[in-house]
């Protein structure tokens, strides 16, 4: 390399001696090939790093959980001198697939017949179980069209467009009130796809996509950074589901429809017991070291005695409830309101949370009672709200009209959203129950409760103020 390279950038000469980073930034030399290298084994190992550390995190959570459930006699790792990684995933899947086997004969059937007739008599675990079994069968079925669409929508107003997921044709009752061809959409949040809103659009206002569910899920979860490479679109959305083929016979599509089966029978079972064992395990955690050790049964017992803290919470709510009811009971809630009363800051968070608990709890309460359809977030754009009782005060006299609290619920967690102040005159009610709206909300439009309005042959669920709204844009 000459003296006069060093003297040449890629600009022009190199700047005077007294800017040496500037000549350093110029200088196509060691330094700037060390830095694309750099980049480009980042932009290699990275997607591989990553994905192999995910993979690996799967694989590890499930060994944990499956490995400590093999008996010592039929663990190959007591008789091999290294360990086998993946081992409880093998397990798992091969019991799916066995659950499977054994569900597609009359012993089967029989058995998870009975099982679902012995949950459907548990007050809460029925409602949890037969929520997320209509989830599964809806997104195993062999047709099912679940998330398997991507299309632009214009939200939240006209003009303004962003991706949406297609759930599902929507039918039942929000289907006839509506009046349209409507189809549900998943909008999903960035960059958590997994918490988003359920809406209504008719189909006319929606613009399929030529992207897969996955490229529609990179553009969301990058916030428009990762977009689908030209050349390798999915093929249009109206072919995109192929037609019904003849039944195959061979090996492996047998075992993979015993595995779909066996995650059918047992995902919905496991999940339910999961989030109820959650719920125990979170009562009994912070319950069960108030109780003294003398009264404990762990104390006596080799074993523990799950749920006693939820059986302590239940007595104890109950005793109270009754002391509550005399004359000293009353007395000592008038003392104890009137002494949070005096303290500046737990006056205001016993006051609130008094307010709301009473609202909920009254006997007579319209709060989280009724279903309602609406228009959100523009006209033509419907979504389900659950009515929290009418607006008052300040908000009631700065609007134009009477409003009522309405509770927008997300996707697929229901406890966060936002309070909207609706009409009411633009507010559809609807016959399904709160449970049911829950189901609906939280599967993505997937579980649909039946139509009784259309059953019984009333038009009660679309009140005739509350229709020329549904055409209007």
């Amino acid at each position: 390399m000459s003296s006069d390279d060093l003297q040449k950038g890629p600009g022009g000469p190199t700047p005077p001696d007294d800017d040496p980073m500037a000549r350093l930034e110029l200088r196509p030399g060691l330094l700037g090939r060390l830095r694309n290298w750099f980049l480009g084994g980042v932009l290699v190992t990275a997607p591989v790093g990553i994905t192999v550390w995910i993979a690996w995190g799967l694989i590890d959570f499930v060994d944990n959980r499956v490995r400590p459930l093999i008996p010592q006699a039929w663990d190959p790792e007591n008789y091999l001198p290294f360990s086998l990684p993946g081992l409880g995933v093998l397990l798992v899947l091969g019991g799916l697939i066995l659950v499977g086997m054994l569900t597609a004969g009359i012993l089967g059937r029989w058995l998870m017949a009975t099982g679902e007739r012995l949950l459907a008599r548990v007050p809460i675990v029925r409602s949890i179980y037969g929520a997320v079994k209509q989830v599964f069968e809806t997104l195993l079925a062999e047709r099912s069209r679940a998330f398997r669409e991507v299309v632009l929508v214009e939200y939240p107003y006209r003009g303004v467009w962003a991706i949406a997921f297609v759930t599902a044709q929507t039918r039942g009752e929000v289907q006839r009130v509506t009046s349209g061809d409507v189809v549900s959409l998943f909008m999903p949040a960035v960059p958590n796809p997994t918490t988003g809103f359920l809406l209504f659009m008719p189909r006319d206002e929606v613009r399929p996509l030529d992207m897969t569910v996955e490229q529609g899920l990179k553009l969301v979860i990058s916030g428009g950074i990762v977009t689908p490479p030209k050349g390798e679109a999915a093929a249009p959305p109206e072919i995109r589901v192929p037609p019904e083929r003849p039944r195959r016979l061979g090996l492996l599509p047998r075992l993979r429809n015993y595995l779909l089966a066996g995650i059918l029978v047992t995902a919905p079972a496991a999940i339910t017991f999961w989030l109820v064992w959650q719920f125990i395990t979170f009562v009994d955690s912070r319950v069960t070291p108030l109780i003294p050790d003398a009264w404990r049964p762990d104390a006596y017992l080799p074993i523990g005695v799950p749920g006693l803290g939820v059986l302590v919470a239940v007595v104890a709510l109950t005793l109270i409830g009754m002391l509550a009811a005399g004359i000293l009971g009353r007395w000592f809630l008038r003392s104890a309101a009137w002494l949070f009363g005096r303290l500046p800051v737990i006056r205001s968070i016993y006051g609130a949370l008094k307010q709301i608990v009473e609202t909920i709890l009254a006997s007579r309460s319209e709060a989280f009672r009724e279903c309602v359809l609406f228009q959100y977030p523009r006209k033509g754009s419907w979504a389900i709200g659950f009515l929290t009782g009418r607006t008052e005060g300040q908000v009631q006299g700065l609007t134009e009209e009477e409003v009522i609290n309405v509770f927008l619920p997300t996707t697929p967690n229901p406890t966060s959203g936002f309070l909207m102040f609706v009409p009411r005159r633009e507010a559809i009610s609807l016959t399904m129950t709160i449970e049911e709206g829950l189901k609906m909300v939280v599967s993505g439009g997937l579980v649909v409760p039946p139509d009784r309005g259309a059953a019984a042959g009333t038009e009660e669920a679309a009140p005739p103020a509350a229709a020329p709204a549904a055409g209007t844009s």
